[in-house]
């Protein structure tokens, strides 16, 4: 039997929720319905999902007496801390608003910033099929295959800590890096500049663009495109504080894992070689008195 996507269907209105339930089996998809915030987040700790369709006005538990806006908006900022993965363009996990608020121009832009994939009015089937389907196609999705191949951003908490490791690894012209247990694939001068701040974190100092490659009279676009390089998987962490005038460092949940000196070596950057000299000063433990 083909393994088919799993969607968390987030209603407290049985037959709507019936109605979203035959729209994701005519998709081929599972689903897995809750009335409440409560029970959203117990199924997401459970297992993974694939996407989330979710009601704004809910419970906050099952035993509430009364559902409110407050609570739908609370369980998306829920959700995009424990699934942050992102693939540089949209999050890997789709979160589909579906709501009677969804001509609401306020409420569509708060949810919007907070990272909802699309806003949907009840009770338009039609456009909540085609809407899931969009969402699959553009979060790299389109076959559950994809779902199973991808690990999911609940196993990662990037909320609570990043652990940065270096294998040294190549892929064509990239360095691949892990952050967590997920690769991402850095071009060489991004990696120096990584490099650059983990130098600057084990020192416990903060580090100026000119270390970077930049100079007094110009902006420096390098930490912007390490940024965005890391988004693919980070989504919207940022684990690169700016101190303003030209100054850098990595945030304090950020923790330096293994790295793999010889394999930096061998990529034969005389920066990437200089850099890796000084981490193995750094690194090194302090030699036993005699």
């Amino acid at each position: 039997m083909t393994a088919r996507h799993r969607v968390l269907v987030v209603e407290d209105d049985v037959e709507f929720s019936l109605d979203l339930q035959q729209i994701l089996k005519s998709l081929k998809c599972e689903s897995v319905p809750v009335t409440n915030a409560e029970d959203a987040i117990r199924e997401l700790k459970a297992k993974p999902f694939c996407l989330v369709l979710l009601d704004l006005q809910i419970k906050s538990e099952p035993n509430s007496n009364k559902a409110h806006l407050e609570h739908g908006k609370s369980l998306l900022r829920d959700i995009r801390q424990m699934y942050s993965e992102h693939n540089g363009v949209r999050f890997w996990l789709p979160v589909l608003v579906v709501s009677g608020y969804a001509r609401e121009r306020d409420i569509v832009l708060e949810v919007m910033r907070d990272n909802a994939s699309n806003i949907i009015e009840k009770p338009d089937t039609k456009t909540i099929s085609e809407a899931i389907r969009k969402a699959f196609a553009e979060s790299g999705r389109d076959a559950h295959d994809q779902c199973e191949n991808h690990r999911s951003g609940l196993r990662d908490n990037f909320s609570e800590k990043v652990v940065v490791t270096i294998p040294g690894d190549r892929d064509k012209q990239r360095i691949i890096v892990r952050l967590g247990s997920q690769p991402v694939k850095l071009t060489v001068s991004s990696l120096r500049i990584l490099l650059h701040l983990i130098l600057g974190y084990l020192q416990n100092r903060q580090v100026h663009k000119n270390e970077l490659g930049a100079n007094n009279e110009q902006g420096f676009k390098g930490i912007s495109i390490l940024r965005n390089e890391l988004k693919q998987v980070l989504g919207e962490i940022d684990i690169v504080k700016n101190h303003y005038h030209g100054i850098y460092a990595l945030i304090t949940s950020v923790e330096i894992g293994e790295i793999t000196f010889d394999k930096l070596f061998e990529l034969g950057d005389h920066q990437i070689s200089s850099l890796v000299v000084k981490l193995q000063q750094v690194s090194a433990p302090p030699a036993e008195k005699v």
